[in-house]
């Protein structure tokens, strides 16, 4: 790759972290919108999720198909149809009035993001794949997921307290658009496919790598779709859920937005500092090391009563669950190669959506029966603790 296309791959980039920014902005916040809709309509919290976990399918629909789309077309429609379908569905959701409308247009929001996380963590790493500093270029993009709380979290806040939870949803739907949109325009295909000479023409040669299917047939597939579904159960529960179990134990209304919009915030370091741990480390290391201290920051939030403690452990779980972010798509590239990333990422992607939407669901559920989020918390840190111990015995599969 010449100097040319290596400056104009950490444009396209930053233009991808840009749009995961705003997918950021939109799977991090849907907690801040939780009390104002149980103010509201009395709703109770299991119902409430259900708008979350209706956002999720969505999502992981959206996933799966932007996925394998990005395999064979340019990035650039399949963002810009995210940037109108997700911008006006969550435009859209200022008009709910009751608990279907809620979850229909969740649901459409869910739909519209999607191809924010297949597209970008695709073409980054067809710019870099196999070329230094790759790791560094995939911490930049998902970054931008962190940035996308820090920004989102605390703007949402204030939009609600000053004008309202409908103009709050009505502003975030036309930024998505306005944003993701421009990005669009400066996200292009790589130039990374090969090609060779077959009489005095160029015929591209098939990219190296596992197709769909022989990915799928081993056992190191499984155990990584086991590690994504227990960090997106930890994340899905801990973004719906926090505000609402701050407020229980007499945290106020901002300190509570603004430890969740700072837990993105804290993810950003791990999320840098990955790419350049991947040099020494291996995926899998980072993986169990993130599993792990995401486990021990969750007895913090079991025992959390005041604000101090809200904060230590939004930078603990921040922190780790930052590392994990890029070491996802990492471990799948340096598994699997590039032959059919977009798929992979995809299939990964909704099969872990969809077992975690169902983790704000069943938390909520959990309240409803007990009264308290004790059992939830228990819950998710021991899978945690089985999530790292699954990534330190995980092998890269050989190739057949």
């Amino acid at each position: 790759m010449n100097n040319t296309k290596i400056y104009c791959g950490w444009y396209v980039t930053i233009a991808c972290a840009v749009a995961a920014l705003c997918l950021g902005g939109i799977v991090w916040t849907f907690g801040v919108f939780f009390k104002p809709l149980e103010n509201e309509f009395g709703w109770s919290r299991t119902l409430i999720s259900s708008g979350y976990t209706a956002f999720l399918l969505g999502h992981a629909i959206s996933i799966l198909v932007a996925g394998r789309l990005v395999d064979k077309y340019s990035p650039r429609p399949i963002l810009f149809v995210s940037a109108v379908t997700g911008g006006l569905s969550v435009a859209l959701a200022s008009l709910i009035h009751s608990v279907g409308e809620l979850r229909l247009f969740m649901f459409l929001a869910g739909m519209g993001t999607g191809a924010n996380w297949s597209v970008p963590a695709a073409v980054v790493q067809r710019w870099f794949y196999g070329r230094k500093h790759a790791g560094v270029a995939l911490s930049i993009m998902v970054t931008g997921l962190g940035v996308g709380a820090l920004v989102f979290a605390p703007l949402i806040n204030y939009l609600i307290l000053s004008y309202g939870w409908r103009t709050s949803y009505l502003v975030v739907g036309i930024i998505f658009f306005v944003v993701v949109s421009l990005a669009t325009i400066f996200i292009r295909p790589s130039p990374s496919e090969k090609v060779s000479s077959v009489n005095g023409k160029k015929v591209a040669v098939e990219v190296e790598g596992w197709s769909t299917r022989q990915a799928m047939a081993t056992a190191a597939f499984a155990g990584i779709i086991f590690l994504f579904c227990i960090g997106d159960i930890s994340f899905m529960l801990i973004s719906v859920h926090l505000i609402p179990y701050a407020l229980d134990v007499g945290i106020s209304p901002t300190l509570a937005a603004s430890a969740l919009g700072l837990m993105g915030g804290f993810s950003i370091p791990g999320r840098l500092s990955g790419g350049f741990l991947a040099e020494k480390l291996s995926w899998e290391r980072l993986l169990a090391y993130s599993s792990f201290g995401m486990a021990a920051s969750i007895v913090l939030l079991i025992f959390m009563k005041t604000s101090w403690v809200l904060y230590l452990f939004v930078f603990l779980h921040g922190l780790f669950f930052g590392v994990r972010a890029p070491a996802m798509i990492g471990i799948l590239s340096n598994f699997f190669g590039m032959r059919s990333f977009g798929a992979l990422i995809g299939i990964t992607g909704a099969i872990t959506v969809v077992f975690g939407a169902m983790a704000p669901y069943l938390a909520g559920f959990i309240f409803d029966t007990t009264g308290s989020y004790f059992w939830a918390f228990m819950i998710l840190m021991v899978a945690l603790v089985a999530a790292g111990v699954v990534a330190k015995a995980i092998k890269k599969p050989v190739t057949r």
